[in-house]
């Protein structure tokens, strides 16, 4: 989802350039899922075996953490792409849609069409990437909502069904929850009153519109035939004016990945293991083979609900291949001493 934002967070590993030219990779909730509430629930289960990761990080050295909160607008993935963009990071006010769109001192925002499912005392939000929401849907959805959102000064472009590009004044100073946060989640501990600000009145009021419009949509007709939620609503994130500061997206060499926000934010431990243990494979192991070209370091950061931790990888900094001493730890078990405990990197994921 990320810059959910994946669905919020732009600049994804795997693109057209290679990874060679990857010096920081940043790993959305690489740390265990817990269950719907990010403070809520049973201990979350340990990763699963992990063995690039591990050993990266046997001969790493830890470089920064963060130490947030769970309920924080900004997820940690976000706060760390912010930071090693150079940004000055502010909770729920960093200037994704116009950073990603390359807009300069314009203010920007991605609105979402989310399902709002009515509970007995709340509202579930529901992301797009989980409503298989198609192209020709989303863009009647869109041009219906145009007219309402043209009078506030405010204009939608449909680059992307799931996400749209929106541009106005009233986005200039939004300050809303991530995507990620709110995704399958309850949407009152995030929900942001108006008060006296007058673009705040005017992006809710175009939200109660959105809801207006859709309830009744020809789409959600369709949708409902082919056993689809409907579309009923929107969320706005990664709003702000962005000043050109930092590098464009299209320059820079920090990659986030987001395979596991949706496994993560549903509160499924088993895909989400699953899906970890592939991106092992498929990313990061291949990622650490790359010689770098100039001897440089590069960082990984990894991320979960309250926090993150960035690690410096020097180049040529191979492990050893782990020692075998099989018939040692058994000798050691029959005369009642326990085999060597696992390296502290075996416990990255604690307090994140």
């Amino acid at each position: 989802m990320c810059p959910r934002l994946g669905p919020i967070v732009p600049q994804r590993l795997r693109n057209n350039r290679g990874m060679r030219t990857v010096r920081h990779l940043i790993i959305a909730y690489a740390a265990p899922p817990t269950v719907q509430q990010p403070d809520g629930g049973a201990p979350p289960p340990a990763p699963p075996a992990l063995p690039a990761l591990q050993q990266a990080l046997a001969h790493a050295t830890p470089q920064a953490q963060h130490v947030g909160d769970a309920w924080s607008l900004t997820p940690p993935h976000e706060h760390a792409y912010a930071q090693a963009l150079g940004w000055t990071v502010a909770d729920g006010q960093l200037p994704w849609a116009a950073w990603h769109a390359g807009r300069v001192g314009v203010g920007c925002a991605w609105l979402w069409p989310c399902a709002w499912q009515a509970g007995l005392d709340h509202i579930t939000i529901v992301p797009p990437q989980a409503l298989d929401v198609r192209p020709h849907e989303a863009d009647a959805l869109r041009r219906a909502l145009a007219p309402y959102a043209a009078d506030d000064g405010i204009v939608l472009r449909g680059d992307d069904p799931v996400r749209w590009h929106a541009e106005g004044a009233p986005f200039e100073r939004w300050r809303s929850a991530s995507l990620d946060r709110v995704a399958h989640r309850r949407a009152d501990g995030w929900w942001r009153d108006a008060g006296s600000d007058p673009a705040a009145r005017t992006l809710l009021r175009l939200l109660n519109e959105a809801q207006m419009l859709f309830h009744d949509h020809p789409v959600n007709a369709e949708r409902a035939a082919r056993g689809q939620l409907p579309i009923n609503g929107l969320w706005i994130s990664g709003a702000g004016r962005w000043d050109g500061s930092g590098v464009a997206a299209s320059q820079t060499d920090v990659r986030l990945v987001d395979d596991l926000s949706v496994p993560a934010t549903r509160g499924d431990a088993a895909v989400w293991a699953a899906t970890w243990q592939t991106l092992d494979t498929t990313v990061l192991a291949p990622w650490l083979a790359e010689p770098a070209p100039d001897a440089a370091p590069r960082w990984l950061t990894l991320c979960g609900e309250r926090g993150w931790r960035t690690w410096r990888l020097e180049p040529g900094a191979a492990p050893p291949p782990p020692e075998r001493r099989p018939w040692r730890d058994l000798w050691g078990r029959l005369r009642g001493h326990p085999p060597a405990t696992a390296p502290a990197t075996a416990t990255w994921w604690s307090g994140l």
